[in-house]
């Protein structure tokens, strides 16, 4: 709800002659928020001299430049205050309206607008709202300074003082109560003051709150800074207390009295009355504002009456006990029918035990063979079962329940791994890389070898051996197997040989079983295609090759090769060409077999030691070569000198010099 305020602008004065005492009880301010809250507005009177610009409210007539405010509370709808405007400065007079507002930002006009007062007039403002605060504001016409003076015409002021006390009526016998006038005002710095003629006030009287233990009649009297004062008295009855009486409670049990009732009385004839149960430990089913309610568990129960009239209360406490001793049912663990075992015992010895206990066994899918009201039963079918033990004292019971399931599985193959024995040797084996059927873990054993967790049986000779697993519940599967020695792998690299360095080498490794029989094939030094049957190499140097063969068996045979590399350096330089065009020996170049990986220099001299012709770093054919002329002349027929300094593929340089005859 949105708070309305009404603004009225004042000076500040503070003896108008003829008039008495003025700003009193409070002087104006110069804003809305700190606008005093008066109590009477008749006979106000002030000087807006001191007063200077707060702002123009959004809704003011007129053009603010030295105004006041005061702040009432509305005691009606409509209010109507006759102004007295006098001894002003400039005979401009003053301006005057009311206001609402919530926020002292934002304003709504609640009255007519006077502007300006010269003399008197009235100002009348409506729509308000009772208990509601407004605003009155005036301000000087042009900067006027004035004497002002109000008379109400017309409607209400409530006091900001307004004293109220938390409505009471009843002080209950034996207890003392608080005496509560917070709620007192809307003004600020009140003051509270409690008295009595016939009663007792515990605690300070001039704070809000006192107490009291004694009947009596109570005023309090409040009274604001602004002098604003009201007052409120309250009259306090003693009244008796209930006296309540519980019977004594039936024992529960799990026979008859599974649940109980207890019964409340208020002992003195108090009507009317009403009743509440309450328990922290035990439990109500029904009637907790009865004077029977409903219970169904130990514990204790509290019963608090209540006179309807006065609120006193009384109240009183009841204990429930119970011979609620459960007996204890246990089925024991699950059980399982299987190969083995056709017929599984029901064991519900951790049940409790003695003569005051009987046991029943029941089932709706299983079958009882024996023992159905023991605690230990026979069955011979899959199913729940379930135990009922009663205690026959006290009629309680407790149920436990068991199943027995039936394990149809039992080992049934084996994907198993035979590995027959490389010629010649002792290392056979059988693993089993699962069991189908039955029930996991799972143990080995070959002939009358001890059972064992380990799937796998190594070192067997060839020979006939008897398979068995065991599974989890005893139950067996066995087969015959059959280890036969593999037939020899030969391999042959061939015999050592030599060749001219330069010249490919290929390897190939001869095996007596077919491709699809061979694993792996291991070349050393590794090769360019490892795996493979034929390998292309290239020498420097003598090397000694070895290949390892593994079939799919895992049996391996290796050989050996020794491949030696001739250095031959074959080079061939001829010792005389016609260069006469007739493309027979016109041109002269060094010939190469295999071997030669580059000419580093060739360089040819005449007798006298000229260069002719030099050519470097090339691989030789005819583009190298020199056509018996120098510088675009054909050389004379003569001895010439040849250098040629030639690498070979090992690393090897070799110089060859000489001469040779030009011819035409």
């Amino acid at each position: 709800m949105i708070k309305k305020i009404l603004f009225l602008c004042l000076g500040l004065g503070w003896i108008i002659p003829g008039r008495g005492q003025c700003d009193f009880p409070l002087p104006p301010a110069n804003t809305c928020q700190n606008a005093p809250l008066l109590c009477d507005l008749d006979g106000y009177c002030s000087n807006n001299g001191n007063a200077q610009n707060s702002g123009t409210p959004n809704a003011f007539c007129g053009i603010v430049e030295n105004n006041n405010w005061i702040a009432f509370i509305a005691g009606s709808v409509s209010f109507e205050l006759e102004i007295i405007v006098f001894n002003c400065n400039q005979s401009s007079g003053l301006q005057a309206q009311f206001f609402a507002t919530n926020d002292c930002q934002n304003f709504t006009a609640v009255s007519n607008c006077l502007d300006p007062v010269i003399g008197s007039a009235n100002i009348t403002a409506s729509g308000l709202t009772i208990g509601e605060t407004y605003y009155l504001m005036m301000d000087g016409k042009g900067g006027d300074v004035c004497d002002y003076e109000y008379n109400l015409i017309s409607g209400d002021i409530l006091s900001p003082a307004e004293a109220i006390i938390e409505s009471l009526d009843y002080l209950c016998e034996g207890s003392e109560i608080i005496l509560d006038g917070s709620a007192s005002g809307s003004g600020t710095g009140l003051s509270y003051e409690w008295s009595t003629q016939n009663g007792e006030i515990i605690g300070d009287p001039g704070e809000p709150l006192v107490s009291t233990s004694t009947p009596g009649t109570y005023q309090l009297l409040v009274i604001d800074e602004g002098g604003c004062r009201d007052s409120v008295a309250v009259n306090l009855v003693s009244s008796p207390l209930p006296q309540v009486q519980i019977a004594e409670p039936e024992i529960l049990d799990c026979l008859s009295n599974t649940s109980i009732s207890l019964l409340g009385n208020e002992t003195s004839g108090m009507a009317p009355v009403s009743y509440e149960w309450s328990t922290q430990d035990g439990n109500i089913i029904s009637g907790t504002n009865t004077p029977m309610p409903l219970v169904d568990a130990p514990g204790l129960y509290t019963l608090i009456i209540t006179n309807d009239v006065s609120g006193c209360t009384g109240e009183a406490e009841v204990e429930v006990l119970a011979s609620l001793e459960t007996p204890v049912a246990n089925a024991g663990l699950d059980q399982e029918i299987n190969c083995l075992n056709f017929t599984v015992m029901l064991d519900g010895s951790g049940s409790s035990n003695g003569n005051t206990f009987t046991y029943l066994w029941t089932t709706v899918d299983g079958n009882l063979i024996s023992g159905a009201n023991t605690r230990q039963a026979m069955a011979d079918r899959p199913g729940t079962y379930t135990l009922l033990v009663t205690n026959t004292f006290n009629g309680c019971t407790d149920e436990d329940q068991v199943q027995v399931i039936d394990n149809p599985a039992e080992p049934e193959n084996a994907l198993l791994r035979l590995r027959n024995p490389c010629f010649g040797t002792s290392f056979g084996s059988i693993v089993v890389d699962s069991v189908l059927g039955g029930t996991p873990s799972y143990l080995f054993a070959i002939d009358s070898s001890a059972w064992t967790a380990q799937n796998s049986f190594t070192d067997l000779f060839p020979g006939t051996y008897q398979l068995k697993i065991q599974d989890a519940t005893g139950c067996e599967w066995d087969t015959t197997l059959l280890i036969v020695s593999q037939p020899e792998l030969l391999i042959d690299l061939g015999e050592d040989e030599e060749i001219q360095l330069g010249c490919a080498l290929e390897l190939e490794v001869q095996i007596n079983f077919p491709p699809e029989q061979i694993d792996t094939i291991i070349w050393t030094p590794e090769q360019n295609c490892p795996g493979c049957f034929i390998q292309i190499d290239t020498l420097l140097n003598t090397q000694a090759y070895s290949v390892q063969v593994i079939d799919k068996n895992g049996c391996t045979k290796t050989d050996r090769k020794v491949v030696s590399v001739r250095k031959e350096r074959l080079v061939y330089i001829p010792n005389v060409f016609s260069p006469n065009g007739d493309g027979f020996n016109d041109i002269f170049r060094v010939y190469i077999g295999k071997g030669v990986k580059k000419v580093k220099n060739f360089s040819l001299f005449n007798r006298w030691g000229a260069v002719l012709y030099e050519a470097r770093d090339f691989y030789p054919d005819q583009s190298t070569s020199w056509d018996g002329r120098m510088n675009g002349q054909e050389s004379p027929n003569g001895i010439y000198v040849y250098y040629f300094e030639i690498e070979f593929i090992d690393g090897h340089t070799e110089l060859y010099r000489g001469d040779v005859l030009l011819i035409r």
